[in-house]
């Protein structure tokens, strides 16, 4: 078979642009940042070194990749974090600069080399590069976590209640139902909400600032959320951010089985049963946090209605109604369901009934006669 002269030229230049792509690949590789960083740490080590043997060890040892893979804690990891991080354990280098400096130390019993890096901290094991290793793609759902963001890692192993170490988590763990997001959103073992979306594995779907910005402007993502802006502070934000980035629908700790039982158990809980009172009412509404959106006499949200004088405007059989099926008689009312129990929605019938204006001063609160605490005499 004849190959004309063109055909020829073509394959001679297709076979040097490939031996210099692998040449560069080479020559990149050669002078990739993990080299530099081991080379460094190599001559580091050295003059810290005492023992003759290691010393010698120490300099005949070429730059190499280190690697763990974990297979402890939840999915199989790769981690080659201590490639660059290579002193992470050595307490010599606890005053060197990064990426050389010693970890601190973590109460408990948690080796590196046991734990790994990303099960704590994130970020992408595989990486040999700064930019893969923390995650810096805008698409890479795990950044390394730094700062405040480091606690969503002791989650993984340590949910709720959440460790005393972990203030900003735990913060963002009482936004979540101090502001009421829960009775929208659904996250298995911690709440029921229907409206929104659930969150039970936010934390494996959705970037960090996705979430800022989803909460920040709900409809930033999504123009028909009907999520209401939150008055919230930058902080605020951070701390329920790095909340909901914790929730990945799985304990690395316990098995299957007994993360299955333990969500069983909560899903089979009653609501609380209380005397049908007025004053049990009032603390039935601060109980579910109902001032996150409503306001009484000046203080509370602004979301929903105003109720300091709701009881004036109302029947105490309508507010039962409305709280068991706020779009029974609300089209389109975003109040979630929440779970009461039949004496919770008679307290709360009367004590949204008595909100006519007048002042109640703490102490007087009234204590409805007994013929009235049937469920029949009180409209449940």
């Amino acid at each position: 078979m004849h190959v004309g002269l063109s055909v020829k030229i073509a394959l001679v230049f297709a076979s040097l642009f490939l031996l210099f792509g692998n040449g560069l690949v080479i020559y990149k590789n050669f002078d990739a940042d993990w080299r530099l960083h081991q080379k460094e740490y190599l001559e580091m080590a050295v003059e810290k070194t005492t023992d003759p043997t290691t010393r010698e060890m120490l300099m005949n040892r070429s730059p190499r990749i280190d690697q763990l893979i974990i297979k402890q804690f939840g999915d199989t990891r790769i981690d080659r974090c201590m490639t660059c991080h290579a002193a992470v354990d050595d307490e010599r280098f606890k005053d060197a600069p990064q990426p050389y400096t010693t970890h601190p130390d973590i109460p408990g019993n948690h080796g590196f080399r046991i734990f790994g890096c990303t099960s704590c901290h994130s970020g992408n094991g595989r990486g040999l590069s700064t930019y893969d290793a923390h995650g810096e793609d805008p698409f890479w759902l795990e950044p390394l976590l730094t700062g405040p963001y480091v606690e969503e890692g002791c989650a993984k192993c340590h949910p709720a209640p959440f460790l005393e170490e972990t203030p900003h988590l735990r913060r963002g763990a009482a936004l979540f139902i101090e502001k009421a997001c829960y009775g929208c959103h659904k996250v298995e073992g911690i709440s029921t909400g229907k409206l929104g979306v659930e969150l039970t594995t936010v934390g494996t779907k959705w970037h960090r600032d996705y979430l800022v910005e989803s909460i920040e402007l709900p409809r930033a993502n999504n123009f028909e959320s009907i999520m209401p802006k939150m008055d919230l502070t930058k902080d605020e934000i951070r701390d329920l951010t790095i909340f909901l980035e914790c929730l990945t629908g799985e304990n690395l700790v316990i098995g299957d089985v007994a993360h299955y039982n333990t969500l069983n158990e909560w899903k089979n809980q009653e609501p609380t049963e209380v005397p049908v009172t007025i004053g049990s009412g009032r603390q039935t509404f601060d109980r579910i946090h109902c001032a996150a959106c409503h306001t009484i006499d000046g203080v509370g949200g602004k979301i929903g209605p105003d109720l300091s004088v709701v009881g004036l405007q109302r029947t105490r059989e309508w507010h039962i109604q409305h709280l068991r099926d706020p779009r029974s008689l609300v089209s389109g009312s975003i109040m979630p369901d929440f779970r009461y129990s039949e004496s919770e929605l008679a307290a709360l019938g009367l004590y949204l009934e008595s909100l006519t204006g007048d002042e109640i001063r703490e102490g007087e609160l009234p204590i409805v006669p007994d013929e009235m605490t049937d469920t029949e005499e009180t409209g449940a």
